[in-house]
């Protein structure tokens, strides 16, 4: 009797210690996935980032909403949901990368972990804004680093290959986002968290070996600071700079055909033979 009782014990422990477990590790999973595809953006705490802060975010929205917002913002905006037309407009319509690639798994654990976050009061770090201040010395490295005067360090492609800004004697790429007013609505902790950790794939592996230094860092979110507190408008953007060497070349083509053509011969090369034979007869 006394066997089996102990048999039926172990097995219960058993049974809560996986059950449990299980819990713990779905958890754990979850935040791997945090860190390694939100983190850049979002805090655990209720102080907002790039985008909100988690802390209480699973009390805030349901779950089908939050799955649906983390596959594809967009498209839930698109359907014309309010809270997320809301979200997009207080956050300066900076569009969240969709994550289509989460498996249901993964995205039950990545919520779960979120459940874990506790609501706002509990892991608020919400600290006054204080303006930043660069010297003109960081500002004038920056605009090094961004436009590949200078390199970076551990060898990292230069921002100018991507993304243009208005600045004088700047015209960069167009294959990414303007990032004239990127100061304005990430500030210095959104600029750093997107260098170092970018939700975007073609960015995050660009640098994945070659990270940027936290000094690099300062002074390219100086450089973008000064850009977008003094933005030149009266400036050739790289795009319509391609336009008007494009035109110019065309133009330049044309004239070249024109002259070419112009002396072509106009006659063949028997027009005066016959023209003496039509003489001779009359």
């Amino acid at each position: 009797m006394k066997t089996n009782f102990y048999k039926t014990s172990k097995l219960l422990v058993l049974g809560a210690s996986m059950f449990f477990g299980v819990g713990s590790v779905h958890a754990q999973d979850g935040q791997a996935l945090f860190q390694t595809n939100c983190a850049a953006c979002h805090k655990t705490t209720d102080a907002k980032l790039v985008g909100p802060g988690m802390a209480g975010i699973t009390e805030k929205r349901s779950k089908d909403w939050l799955k649906s917002w983390i596959r594809d913002s967009q498209g839930l905006i698109a359907t014309g949901d309010a809270d997320a037309k809301a979200i997009f407009a207080e956050y300066n319509n900076t569009a969240m990368p969709p994550f289509p690639q989460f498996t249901d798994p993964e995205m039950d654990a990545l919520i779960t972990y979120l459940e874990t976050l506790g609501g706002a009061a509990a892991g608020s770090d919400t600290v006054p804004a204080v303006e930043i201040v660069y010297s003109d010395i960081q500002i004038a490295e920056g605009k090094q680093y961004f436009t590949g005067e200078k390199s970076f360090f551990n060898g990292g492609p230069t921002c100018i290959s991507c993304h243009d800004v208005s600045a004088d004697g700047v015209n960069g790429g167009f294959l990414a986002k303007d990032l004239t007013d990127v100061y304005t609505r990430l500030g210095e902790a959104g600029i750093t968290a997107m260098i170092t950790n970018a939700p975007f794939p073609a960015m995050n592996a660009a640098y994945l070996n070659n990270p940027v230094g936290e000094h690099e860092q300062k002074s390219i979110a100086a450089f973008l600071k000064s850009v977008s507190e003094n933005p030149v408008e009266a400036r050739t953007s790289g795009v319509l700079l391609m336009l008007t060497l494009g035109i110019g070349g065309f133009v330049c083509l044309l004239v070249l055909i024109l002259l070419v053509w112009r002396e072509r011969k106009k006659h063949s090369v028997k027009a005066q033979i016959f023209a003496r034979q039509i003489q001779s007869i009359n």
